[in-house]
């Protein structure tokens, strides 16, 4: 309640400068942090997918992926499949996760490669299975590429 009381002071007087004729302050020329394709943006993906893995938000991860490139295999051994549009990433990946009770989804390793704006990272996922597989941890690899000033994932593999 206090922070919303605050925003709308803070609200209340930025209209009110601007009602007495306060000139605008200029556009900020200082780019954008997240618009660089740094090891940061590329560690912030990561964070991001395992975030949303921990979760098992099959939407938010298939809004890190790249339509126009991404093969995913979330069940350890089977074939990649492409997603052509983030609904079918959406479905490949939540298709697999609900069938685990997922425990932990760790990043531990990333390796970038700026020449070729590419970035790998190797995940942990420890979850349950169920029936005779129960409790296990997998190997999950990540694949990224720079598009259009941003990460996108372009691959995703779970390895036994």
């Amino acid at each position: 309640m206090k922070a919303l009381t605050f925003l709308l002071l803070l609200a209340g007087l930025a209209s009110s400068a601007l009602a007495a004729g306060t000139p605008e302050a200029p556009p900020s020329t200082a780019a954008d942090p997240r618009s660089e394709l740094g090891p940061l943006t590329a560690v912030r993906l990561f964070a991001d997918v395992e975030g949303a893995w921990a979760a098992s938000d099959a939407e938010r991860l298939a809004s890190l992926v790249d339509t126009t490139a991404v093969r995913i295999a979330v069940k350890p051994g089977a074939p990649l499949t492409a997603a052509l549009t983030r609904v079918a990433a959406a479905f490949l990946l939540q298709d697999q996760l609900r069938l685990v009770r997922t425990l932990s989804f760790q990043m531990t390793r990333f390796q970038l490669d700026p020449k070729r704006r590419l970035c790998r990272g190797t995940a942990t996922w420890t979850g349950d299975w169920g029936g005779r597989q129960g409790k296990r941890a997998v190997r999950v690899a990540l694949v990224a590429r720079a598009s259009n000033n941003r990460w996108f994932l372009t691959e995703i593999r779970a390895e036994d």
